[in-house]
């Protein structure tokens, strides 16, 4: 009589799935790296010919990745570029994008786009090659919506130290096919932006012609000097939005007496959060403007149009400011 065995079955445990390569992997790689076939039930089509471990994400870093396997004399370019040099504003579901030398077939899901690229335009990052971070922006510049153009470019400033130099040489001759968004794009970019929210932010309240606010104005807070992400000195209000760096973002003694020292200095505190809300926030401030010269609460106005959640506080009406520079320089009496 035969005694019964059990049948291998593919890893379960994460150790074991750890253990096999990750992707993205051709269908020979695979087949070469991962002769079991039971091992092989652990991955899933990227698209026809790659594959990917069925624990990877399967983001645009990846997809990224697979597109630059499949095409290796292309170039990644666009969002796929800006996130490979750390832009962390780009949708993890944006298709990816490559130059490629000639023309091919479309696929759905990915960008193809075709010409020459001069070598200064190119550079490697992990073995991958992509657009340089400035033509990464132009391509940015032309291809995205003018807002969100202009956040991926400050993202890209955040992280690469080089860039706002390379910009600014860039605006001094601009030219070429897309100048024209290209130049309005980096005109309105700020280096100094925090976040991608308070760009946004920015940008909004500038549509709304409140012109004054900028990134890193520095107040005194007790024996602190304190950086605002954003601010109008001249008006008195501060912006805070998530991954600002200065965010009060939790509750606690610390953040409430920060708070309360910008406000008794004579400042309205807005903090951004929350999910943003399409809408017109612009005409909205338009008709606050007119009830209200405040620029304050006009800026509320806006703010709370297109993030409904945002929370503001304004100074004390009682209370005169007790700096009137905005320094606060101690406890008051």
């Amino acid at each position: 009589m035969d005694t019964p065995t059990s049948t291998p079955t593919a890893p379960t445990t994460p150790a074991d799935i750890l253990a096999l390569p990750p992707g993205p992997l051709t269908a020979a790689e695979l087949a070469a790296a991962v002769p079991d076939a039971r091992d092989r039930d652990r991955y899933e089509r990227i698209w026809h010919g790659l594959y990917r471990r069925d624990d990877q994400p399967d983001d645009l870093r990846l997809r990224s990745i697979a597109l630059a396997r499949t095409w290796p004399d292309g170039v990644l370019r666009g969002r796929s570029a800006a996130l490979l040099w750390g832009d962390d504003s780009v949708p993890v579901d944006a298709p990816p994008e490559i130059w490629l030398p000639s023309t091919r077939r479309s696929r759905p899901g990915r960008i193809y786009r075709y010409g020459t690229l001069p070598p200064s335009a190119v550079t490697e990052i992990d073995g991958l090659r992509v657009t340089t971070p400035l033509r990464t922006c132009r391509d940015l510049a032309g291809d995205l919506g003018f807002e969100d153009a202009v956040v991926s470019v400050e993202r890209l400033c955040a992280r690469v130290p080089e860039l706002p130099g390379q910009l600014a040489g860039a605006l001094e001759h601009p030219s070429g096919r897309g100048a024209r968004d290209f130049t309005a794009v980096a005109r309105a970019a700020d280096p100094r932006s925090g976040s991608a929210v308070s760009t946004r932010a920015r940008l909004e309240l500038r549509a709304a012609g409140l012109d004054g606010f900028r990134h890193g104005h520095a107040v005194r807070l007790g024996h602190f000097t304190v950086e605002l992400p954003l601010a109008d000195p001249d008006a008195r209000c501060v912006v805070f939005a998530a991954g600002d760096s200065a965010t009060p973002s939790s509750s606690g003694r610390g953040t409430e007496r920060f708070r309360e020292q910008l406000l008794h200095a004579g400042w309205t505190v807005i903090v951004a959060r929350g999910d943003a809300a399409p809408g017109n926030a612009a005409s909205l401030a338009g008709h606050h403007r007119a009830v209200d010269s405040g620029a304050g609460r006009r800026a509320a106005a806006v703010l709370r149009a297109r993030w409904p959640s945002s929370e503001v506080c304004y100074p004390p009406a009682d209370d005169p400011a007790a700096d009137p520079h905005g320094m606060w320089s101690g406890p008051r009496r």
